[in-house]
């Protein structure tokens, strides 16, 4: 398991040639279908556009690169980006998780996610600076019903019995 901030800024390389094709800006993720999509990478080649490459076209993810095979992958991402239910990590980031009844469970700071097949598995949550220097973040399993609004997260109030202390490599 690994946290999808980890991925913001890792070198894109091929594997073929050798070459840095880009960095990663952002990561696009399917909440309802709990995947990473895919992930956008930013280059001198192009401006104002989504470019990025696929999930199913990623070779690795290491913990110091992304490898994929050629830069054939690469493709616009715009119209993806654009659908109801795909979201980029900094706009789930930084919301607040509320239960059904109103309980705050804490701030989402990052999404866990499985390399291998790209599933989204958790949510990391900060309940405030203090708890997170004495006891670490802590986890919570993707709930299978949530509505994410704006700036707020609403999970079923079972959630609030699966957080748990933070178990990531």
């Amino acid at each position: 398991m690994q946290k999808l901030s980890n991925l913001i800024g890792l070198p894109v390389l091929e594997t073929v040639t050798g070459t840095q094709i880009g960095m990663v800006e952002e990561v696009l993720l399917d909440i309802d279908q709990a995947v990473i999509c895919g992930v956008l990478i930013d280059s001198e080649n192009w401006f104002f556009k989504a470019y990025g490459i696929g999930f199913e076209d990623l070779f690795s993810i290491g913990r110091d690169a992304i490898m994929v095979r050629g830069s054939e992958v690469i493709k616009d991402l715009a119209d993806l980006s654009a659908l109801s239910s795909i979201y980029r990590l900094q706009d789930l980031t930084s919301k607040q998780i509320f239960t059904e009844t109103g309980f705050l469970l804490g701030i989402l700071m990052d999404v866990v996610f499985d390399v291998i097949t790209g599933e989204i598995r958790a949510y990391q949550v900060s309940d405030s600076i203090i708890t997170d220097l004495l006891y670490g973040r802590q986890t919570m399993p993707l709930p299978q019903a949530q509505v994410i609004g704006p700036d707020k997260v609403i999970v079923p109030d079972t959630m609030a019995k699966l957080l748990h202390a933070e178990q990531i490599l």
